[in-house]
């Protein structure tokens, strides 16, 4: 049996990909001013699904401010931001968290929860919107870590035990885990560098 809210997230999902033929996230002349400066100007961008690009640029030049845009954390001044032909502009809040579950966002510095082990790390988007067996759970977990190069061994481990660049290895395996469509993360951000 069916219940409501899952009924309901199976129509935001529908809606999510009513045109599966368009690109998977759009910019379209994306502008962003904070008062009287300009961050981004008139950026347009095309991410198809399988894709890899890029974005390099100097320190303070807009890429975090992009990807936020992208996330739909920062709206755009004017310009569009397209998730398969549809306007973020025109998605509800419980769309929005919907469709942030399909991106996978790698923060700045990892952004791992310290009083949490690495495992319970990489688990918690799981725990937030996966219905998932405490093992099914755990072997996901393990094998986003393993996919990312890190030994078994750091599962049990926090997060200031391990060096930066593996910090860094356990927040993309976070991203991973949920099997997102469009993977962001900061182009100057090294993943896996150990020597920093």
């Amino acid at each position: 049996m069916m219940t409501v809210e899952t009924m309901e997230q199976l129509r935001t999902s529908e809606q999510l990909t009513a045109n599966p033929d368009a690109p998977l996230m759009q910019l379209k002349e994306l502008h962003v001013e904070f008062g009287k400066q300009h961050v981004l100007r008139d950026i347009n961008l095309s991410f198809k699904s399988g894709q890899t690009i890029v974005v390099i640029g100097e320190s303070g030049c807009g890429k975090t401010v992009m990807l936020k845009s992208i996330i739909g954390l920062i709206k755009p001044t004017r310009g569009e931001i397209l998730y398969r032909g549809r306007d973020l502009a025109t998605f509800n809040e419980r769309e929005m968290t919907e469709l942030r579950t399909r991106f996978g966002f790698v923060f700045q510095q990892a952004a791992l929860f310290d009083s949490l082990t690495i495992g319970q790390n990489v688990a918690f988007p799981l725990k937030q919107h996966r219905a998932m067996s405490d093992e099914e759970m755990d072997q996901t977990v393990r094998q986003a870590l393993f996919d990312v190069g890190l030994p078994e061994s750091v599962i049990y481990k926090r997060p200031a035990e391990l060096s930066g660049g593996m910090r860094k290895r356990v927040g993309l395996a976070r991203a991973l885990v949920m099997d997102p469509e469009l993977m962001l993360r900061r182009a100057d951000d090294r993943v896996g560098s150990d020597h920093e």
